[in-house]
């Protein structure tokens, strides 16, 4: 027996119309006529929903030759369900922690500007390399506590919310959408903020490629270096406050980053580990050696890498899968 007949079977005994089965699982009835039809097969989500819903087995489902009823097991709990209330009240968060998020990332880009500045300045202004160190230090926690500050604050408040990002959930009817209609209002400025912060990401390099053809102002080539932060700074803002309203809604539809298969706690974990090491590296490099207008290369060489481990890793995932 095909999935398609068992659940033209398994809704008849449970009594439902097609529309009945399409408004449980936030569907339209089109959706559950293929699936019937043996025209289209459900996703992921909707499978467990199905599971749950049908009180039968996903294998039972899935597999052809299973024809005798399996009940669902009992060791794998049915997924949590998203109300559209509790969709409502993420999204809203969501939204309103964009800009603090995006400022508190940004400040921390800008935090080792004066540093570099000051340092730069000490080399040819009769300053002593130790106080304009320090100064620039403490310039720098200036810059940095306040973005740790922002950064606990919106984290509490969405902490919640954390199973949206991590777990496979289903959705209440209206959910899906609500998403929909959310991103398609966030489209447009999504793509305006995002072209504007990648072109300043990547026109940042050009004051320094500037600075470079002067070699023998060696302060100007500091200051390259200095713009280039800021341009980097004011790029990733408008990156990271377009991303969090599109990504809340990407983790409500399950798409994307967040579709099932790519939650995986050995994917979250490397990008964790992968990130905290190269911050290590950088803060260790820049603090034993001085050069912070050399050590920022260690920035776009990691985010160069981290597309290839991203990649090698989601292969991985799927083969093993």
């Amino acid at each position: 027996m095909t999935m398609a007949d068992k659940l033209v079977e398994l809704r008849k005994k449970a009594g439902w119309s097609q529309e009945e089965l399409s408004e449980k699982l936030d569907v339209s009835r089109q959706s559950i006529s293929k699936w019937e039809g043996g025209l289209a097969v459900p996703t992921v989500d909707k499978l467990l929903e199905l599971s749950r819903l049908f009180g039968v087995s996903t294998d039972y489902l899935l597999r052809d030759e299973l024809e005798a009823l399996e009940p669902a097991a009992p060791e794998e709990p049915a997924p949590r369900q998203v109300s559209r209330e509790e969709a409502e009240a993420f999204l809203s968060l969501k939204q309103a922690s964009a800009k603090p998020t995006a400022l508190a990332v940004a400040l921390c880009i800008l935090s080792p500007v004066c540093l570099i500045l000051l340092s730069g300045l000490s080399a040819i202004r009769p300053v002593r390399a130790q106080i304009a160190v320090a100064a620039g230090l403490v310039i720098l926690f200036a810059f940095v506590v306040p973005a740790v500050a922002l950064f606990v604050t919106w984290s509490g408040r969405l902490s919640r919310y954390e199973y949206l990002e991590k777990e496979i959930f289903s959705a209440a009817p209206g959910v899906t959408a609500l998403a929909r209609e959310a991103m398609d209002r966030f489209r447009e400025s999504h793509s305006r903020r995002m072209v504007a912060g990648i072109c300043l990401c990547v026109g940042s390099a050009v004051p320094l490629l500037v600075c470079v053809a002067a070699p023998e102002h060696e302060f100007l080539l500091t200051c390259g270096v200095g713009l280039l932060l800021i341009l980097v700074a004011v790029g990733v803002y408008l990156i990271v406050s377009a991303s969090i309203p599109w990504d809340a809604c990407q983790m409500l539809l399950q798409e994307g980053d967040y579709a099932p298969e790519e939650k995986s706690p050995l994917l979250r974990t490397v990008w964790a580990i992968y990130w905290c090491t190269v911050t290590a590296v950088y803060l260790g490099w820049s603090f034993y050696t001085r050069r912070w207008d050399d050590t920022w290369i260690v920035w776009p060489v990691a985010g160069v890498l981290f597309g290839a481990v991203s990649a090698a890793l989601h292969l991985v995932h799927r083969r093993k899968k």
